[in-house]
């Protein structure tokens, strides 16, 4: 395939170059129109365009998600272009702490859950942030996990806050804080007023699960269940438990709530329960955004 690409990025370049970063972070064409907001006959094109543009077969494709792989050169594409928007980023903070007033718009995306979270409120650092750049706009973004990642890499907000299973590159992460998790059924489920709950009783429970990758030892935990149930918010993840039909997983803090109404219960055995770290992101490059950097020094205060 003979390359048509001299060195020189066109707009049109960055645009194709977006697309195939979509492609591979989301495994295919088809679950990446969600997050490109285009049809897959679209992304298709896209997809070839670039791929004669560059004069490199950058992936291998067939129907479903199960057969879609990068190619060899697709995977250092991949990280070349990962690395080439956050230069990009980096430039942008640079030229905006020259022009030194704090002003324009930073976009702050936190888990949906966040207000139940009574160890660490991000209010006041917002109203610390207010005091020192009042000509900034804020937009503040409550959604999903596994969305959170993608709103950073994606574009749609700067800075987040997120409970981490693993590492994306391309994003720097500071440690915030670590929240426990134990596994919840509700009064409407016959486990509710059982004693000595054993393991074998547990597994035969169905459980309320997430549709995103999630760590090995969550895996672990969550394989040995008969799933037929998912919620990836945390809202949509209690109503199925206290509908009675199902157990699940909740952190200790959100389901406090509902604990000290008697409306769930704590199934206490052992292995069926866990510790995530929550951390502070953003893109790589991203703390040269004096934006970015004096909301991360009041969160961490």
């Amino acid at each position: 395939m003979k390359s048509t690409f001299k060195g020189q990025l066109s707009d049109i370049d960055l645009r194709l170059l977006r697309v195939f970063k979509a492609v591979a972070e989301c495994g295919g064409y088809g679950a990446a129109e969600l997050e490109l907001n285009i049809n897959r006959s679209t992304i298709s094109i896209h997809m070839t365009d670039l791929e004669q543009r560059l004069g490199i077969v950058l992936c291998h494709r067939g129907r479903g998600r199960s057969v879609f792989s990068l190619s060899t050169q697709g995977q250092e594409v991949y990280y070349a272009i990962v690395d080439l928007f956050a230069q990009l980023d980096s430039f942008r903070g640079r030229v905006s702490a020259i022009q030194s007033e704090l002003t324009g718009k930073l976009r702050i995306a936190i888990p949906d859950d966040w207000l139940h979270l009574t160890q660490k409120s991000l209010a006041p650092a917002i109203a610390r942030f207010r005091q020192q750049a009042p000509q900034v706009q804020l937009e503040i973004l409550a959604h999903a996990p596994n969305e959170i990642d993608l709103d950073i890499l994606n574009n749609r907000a700067d800075i987040a806050i997120n409970v981490t299973y693993t590492k994306r590159s391309g994003l720097d992460y500071h440690l915030l804080y670590t929240h426990h998790s134990s596994l919840y059924c509700s009064d409407k489920h016959p486990l509710f007023n059982a004693k000595d709950i054993n393991k074998e009783e547990i597994l035969q429970c169905e459980l309320v699960s997430t549709s995103h990758s999630v760590s090995d030892t969550l895996h672990q935990i969550y394989s040995q269940f008969s799933t037929s149930a998912v919620a990836n918010h945390m809202s949509g993840r209690m109503l199925l438990i206290l509908s009675g039909a199902y157990v699940g997983f909740l952190p200790d803090y959100y389901a406090e709530h509902w604990l000290e109404q008697g409306l769930i219960k704590r199934l206490k055995v052992p292995g069926f329960d866990y510790t995530l770290d929550n951390k502070v992101i953003y893109k790589k490059g991203g703390y040269n955004n004096p934006l970015i950097k004096l909301l991360l020094s009041e969160i961490l205060k």
